[in-house]
């Protein structure tokens, strides 16, 4: 069986992973320069680096329990606090150089293209047809193949099959991330990360020294998604300048090196999905994500694992 996957995140590497195992060819198509989604991770100025997505992520069942503690063996994860403000005993894992060193560990051994941005896939008999046109890295493709698995975002996802099938509408929370590289050490408490309710502008502040995804001062600054709905179209630079400014009580004063603005415009979805994947078509499409999985690195774990069972096994 062909199948092709579409998104390099969480759910599309477990599920690519996992269809491979059984013996099946997969292909994973991604727009992004690099697999990852939301575990994204941005090189900045000063030899910094920033996490500028998914910080960390937990674990609260026996199926990713086994799969992080394959990754911490292999020195890819590690157990990085119990909790910000007050320990909860639950571990928060980080992963070394940051999490999209997590997404090239999981695509090894995979056929993973990058910068392919898909436009559509249409039926063509008892196939599929994925095409994409032609960018700047690389040229218009097509592949024909039995099982398509979805994983963007459940809007792009939709538009993607929107001449052979509908799916519900799913709404989203965006935010604005905003990474800045210091010239000095970031003045976040310890153990590096807070998580912030009442705060006007941000939901999160991580010090990505204090985690393990950078050797250079870095902090990751996520705005709350009221936020993000204000400000969204206004221009990067107007922005990035007021956003900085809110973020003063957290550099203190620590030379400036670099500063970068990252729209997510599909950060976090409002209702999840109670089902752990959607399918249709007979079992030849498959949409999964944290859409449907559940808002975290876990939830999209857990969704491309029943993607891939749904595919290999035609069980939902």
């Amino acid at each position: 069986m062909r199948v092709v996957v579409i998104g390099a995140g969480m759910a599309g590497l477990t599920a690519a992973r996992l269809i491979a195992a059984e013996g099946h060819g997969v292909t994973v198509l991604d727009k992004g320069r690099r697999p990852g989604g939301r575990m994204a991770t941005k090189e900045l100025g000063g030899g910094a680096s920033a996490d500028h997505g998914a910080q960390f992520f937990t674990v609260r069942t026996e199926a990713f329990s086994a799969v992080v503690e394959q990754w911490v063996a292999d020195g890819i994860v590690h157990e990085w606090c119990r909790g910000f403000s007050s320990e909860d005993g639950h571990p928060r894992f980080a992963v070394a150089r940051g999490m999209a060193e997590l997404a090239a560990h999981m695509s090894v051994g995979l056929d993973v293209c990058s910068s392919v941005h898909v436009d559509a896939v249409r039926s063509a008999g008892r196939q599929w047809e994925v095409t994409w046109p032609a960018t700047q890295q690389g040229a218009a493709g097509l592949i024909e193949t039995d099982v398509v698995v979805l994983t963007p975002p459940a809007p792009q996802a939709a538009a993607l099959v929107a001449s052979e099938v509908t799916i519900r509408e799913l709404a989203y929370e965006p935010m604005l991330s905003l990474l800045v590289a210091l010239g000095d050490p970031a003045s976040v408490p310890s153990p590096g990360g807070v998580q912030l309710e009442h705060d006007p502008t941000w939901s999160w502040i991580g010090d990505n020294v204090a985690k393990g995804a950078s050797t250079a001062p870095a902090v990751t600054l996520h705005t709350r998604a009221d936020v993000a709905v204000a400000r969204w179209d206004e221009a990067n630079e107007a922005l990035t300048s007021d956003l900085l400014h809110a973020a003063e009580p957290w550099v203190r004063g620590a030379e400036i090196i670099d500063v970068r603005l990252h729209r997510w415009r599909y950060a976090t979805p409002l209702q999840p999905q109670p089902e752990p994947c959607l399918v249709r078509s007979g079992g030849r499409l498959v949409f999964a994500g944290d859409a449907f999985g559940g808002p975290r690195v876990e939830g999209a774990f857990l969704s491309g694992r029943a993607a891939a069972d749904a595919v290999v096994n035609g069980n939902l």
